[in-house]
């Protein structure tokens, strides 16, 4: 009898255990991994190396039919209009430019000015023990969190659908925090325009919630927007004044040629006189007046006809000076318009920024985190392509994915439960330690 009872304690006790078991890796939230992140784990400080996948949006200022977007091919080329294929692959943007450039300049447009930016990145891959496996678009500042949240989070059931809350709301913190770094980007940029400087002062944004190296990239990227604005502008400004020299000569002929039509009409005055002298005497004869009479006039309406046209020719420097300054005041309008407008998205986000936190951390307080006792913890793998080799790499929540990472959450075949049970007794076993665990609100 006391072994029948003793059987049945024991059958009871690892029904309970499988139980907890099951209940656990049902869960779909993201557990509290003991894992320390691999060094380096941020995006390097250089600038993005395309890649084939990428969509990259190609700007010719000025010549609206050379512009647009372009995927990379498998070949790790894009095509541009007129110009064909050009190699894009393992290039950074400034360095895309700068072959555009050159490509252009082969006889197609003089003095090009490009800019290049990444329009969409190549997707990531999300695989293993997640409710939907598979490809899903790269997102600014994407972290390991919140691409396991785009997954449907680990496991096959969701827990009334609290944790893909969580998820999503760790992504809008992060995603509102790099706008606002972005945002304080542009307006230090804007009021460099508005101002007149030669370079950016950007404030310091160390104490922001935001990677390093995406900061130094956001600055960049503006660093370059403000010189190629800038440049554009001098340029423009260049070609109206290259116009004064011509303008200013051409008035300076047509006044030396009235002068000399003056002289002329002095000399026919004179001429004219004389000639009146001999008609009172009766020398004269009247046909030789009549031609004296009508050079006059020739010359008169010389002079005036001249004088017109320099007067038309020092409008035209009018215009010009007109042009100059209204293509100054038209860059200075739209600068002053995306300042109040980025003043207003910054204004936005010193409401919306808070109260993603707090939704976050409300959500994170509904359903706590996983401890270590709760079950076996997944793997989490993250294999990233450095040239034609792969580096994986233990990830943390915390972890910021690059474009074309894929994500391996577990084994790919997943273990039964009834294994773990034949290699430990559940009745002799002894709780794990607690790591990281938020208990929900009472």
């Amino acid at each position: 009898m006391i072994s029948i009872f003793g059987n049945q304690e024991r059958r009871q006790s690892r029904r309970c255990w499988l139980a907890q078991q099951g209940q656990a890796l049902a869960i779909t939230i993201l557990l509290a991994w003991t894992i320390e992140p691999a060094a380096g784990q941020s995006p390097a400080s250089q600038a993005y190396r395309i890649a084939a996948g990428d969509k990259v949006a190609v700007v010719v200022f000025g010549q609206p039919d050379l512009s647009g977007e372009s995927t990379v091919d498998q070949g790790g080329n894009i095509r541009l209009p007129i110009v064909g294929e050009v190699r894009a692959a393992t290039l950074t943007p400034s360095e895309l430019e700068k072959s555009i450039v050159h490509s252009l300049e082969q006889g197609y447009v003089r003095r090009p000015m490009v800019s290049v930016k990444i329009a969409e990145f190549r997707p990531i891959y999300v695989l293993g023990m997640v409710r939907t496996p598979g490809p899903y678009p790269y997102r600014e500042g994407q972290s390991l969190l919140a691409a396991i949240a785009h997954a449907g989070g680990i496991g096959a059931a969701d827990h009334g659908g609290v944790s893909g809350d969580v998820f999503q709301a760790d992504e809008r913190v992060r995603l509102l925090e790099i706008s606002r770094v972005a945002l304080l980007a542009k307006r230090a940029r804007l009021i460099a325009q508005q101002n007149g400087d030669d370079r950016i002062d950007f404030q310091s944004l160390s104490g922001l919630v935001a990677d390093p190296a995406r900061i130094a990239q956001i600055r960049d990227n503006e660093q370059r927007a403000f010189t190629a604005e800038k440049q554009a502008e001098q340029q423009e400004t260049e070609v109206l004044r290259k116009q004064f020299p011509r303008l200013e000569a051409e008035v300076a002929s047509l006044k030396q040629q009235a002068n000399l039509e003056r002289k002329q009409r002095e000399l026919n005055n004179q001429l004219i006189a004389d000639y009146e002298q001999l008609a009172k005497s009766g020398l004269a004869r009247k046909p030789t007046y009549i031609e004296i009479k009508r050079e006059e006039a020739r010359i008169e309406g010389s002079i005036a006809r001249l004088q017109s046209e320099a007067l038309r020719a020092e409008l035209a420097i009018g215009d010009l000076q007109y042009k100059i300054t209204e293509l100054h005041n038209n860059y200075q309008r739209r600068v002053m318009a995306e300042l109040r407008e980025t003043d207003r998205l910054l204004l936005e986000l010193t409401v919306t920024l808070p109260s993603a936190r707090r939704a976050r951390a409300a959500r994170t307080g509904q359903i706590g985190w996983l401890a270590g006792d709760q079950g076996e913890q997944p793997a989490i793998t993250v294999i990233r392509a450095k040239g034609t080799t792969t580096v994986k790499y233990d990830a943390a929540v915390e972890f910021l994915l690059q474009p074309g990472d894929v994500v391996q959450v577990g084994s790919l075949v997943p273990r039964t439960l009834e294994e773990t049970p034949n290699q430990v007794d559940p009745s002799n076993a002894s709780p794990g330690p607690t790591v990281g665990l938020v208990q929900p609100p009472q």
